[in-house]
C-alpha cells in the first residue's frame, strides 16, 4: 500500500525505508513495511519485527557507528591511570551508621 500518506509523531513523512526511533525505549530500526488495518496505520521496524503506530514513532537521521579508535599510553600514562584507580579504590566501608530494623 504505497499509496498511504503516513507521518510520524513531528508530522515528517514516514515511508518504507524511513530509519526511526521508538522513543519510549530508543529502540532504531528502518521500516520495512507500512500496512493500514480496522485499527489503524502501522509501521513494520525491522530491528524489533514489531508494527508500530506512525504516531509514536519519530523520523531521525541514521548515524553510523562510531568507531573505537586505538588509544595508545606511555608507561607513565599507565601508572598514572593505574595509581589514581588503587587511590579511588580505598574507601573504607563503615558499618558506623548501619540501623538494624526490629
Amino acid at each position: 500500500m504505497s499509496d498511504l500518506k503516513v507521518s510520524d509523531s513531528a508530522g515528517n513523512p514516514l515511508h518504507v525505508g524511513s530509519f526511526v526511533i521508538y522513543a519510549n525505549t530508543g529502540t532504531k530500526g528502518n521500516v520495512t513495511e507500512i500496512i493500514s488495518d480496522e485499527e489503524g496505520t502501522w509501521a513494520l521496524v525491522d530491528k524489533t519485527n514489531l508494527y508500530y503506530k506512525p504516531e509514536v514513532l519519530k523520523v531521525i537521521k541514521q548515524v553510523e557507528e562510531k568507531e573505537l579508535g586505538e588509544i595508545i599510553l606511555t608507561r607513565e600514562e599507565v601508572s598514572e591511570v593505574l595509581e589514581k584507580q588503587k587511590e579511588a579504590g580505598k574507601a573504607e566501608m563503615s558499618d558506623v551508621s548501619v540501623e538494624s530494623g526490629g
